[in-house]
């Protein structure tokens, strides 16, 4: 009978940078994020990145990263006014954006994605951010993220379409190419 699982939830670390990668583009598709993309956000002040790892081998499990964006390229990333988001936020501060979480496949169901969430949520609370922001990928009428996101506390703000299809590069899995999906963008406020 095999053992189960030890895992560890830590900060990044540059070993595991090939494990997140490789766990990205099998979820979401080739050039969702790059190296230096992943390594631009973790290499800033306040990085919020937290890695799963299987204790037994060192494999990445999963992975989630926010970064923190002022509030004009948050409204053109998410594709929302700023006067829109203010106006559900009261602030017009710079946000933490919810960017990516994934699980190796045969890692879900074990509240993975839970716990790697609310570390990352919890490091962005303590450095005092008062939003956070996240788009989540729809997959026809299903939102992977949707209850990590419920549980955690986010509301539902809207649905914004075709979120990633300025990303020329990124080809999703699911569109076979560039990105046509839509987005459920959550919110919630920290402090």
């Amino acid at each position: 009978m095999e053992s189960e699982e030890k895992i560890s939830y830590v900060d990044f670390d540059d070993r595991y940078l090939d494990g997140i990668l490789d766990v990205a583009i099998d979820r979401f598709g080739e050039n969702y994020i790059s190296k230096k993309q992943i390594l631009d956000l973790v290499k800033r002040d306040n990085s919020m990145c937290s890695v799963a790892v299987n204790e037994r081998n060192n494999d990445v499990l999963g992975y989630c990263l926010f970064f923190e964006e002022n509030m004009d390229k948050a409204s053109n990333d998410f594709k929302i006014s700023k006067e829109e988001m203010i106006s559900v936020t009261g602030s017009d501060s710079s946000i933490c954006h919810a960017k990516s979480m994934a699980l190796r496949r045969g890692s879900e169901k074990k509240g993975l994605g839970y716990n790697l969430f609310n570390r990352t949520l919890d490091k962005a609370k303590n450095i005092g951010y008062k939003v956070a922001w996240c788009p989540a990928w729809k997959r026809g009428d299903y939102i992977p993220a949707e209850k990590v996101l419920l549980r955690s506390g986010f509301s539902f703000f809207k649905t914004v379409h075709r979120i990633w299809e300025n990303d020329k590069l990124y080809k999703c899995i699911d569109c076979k190419g560039p990105c046509k999906c839509d987005a459920a963008v959550y919110y919630k406020i920290l402090n």
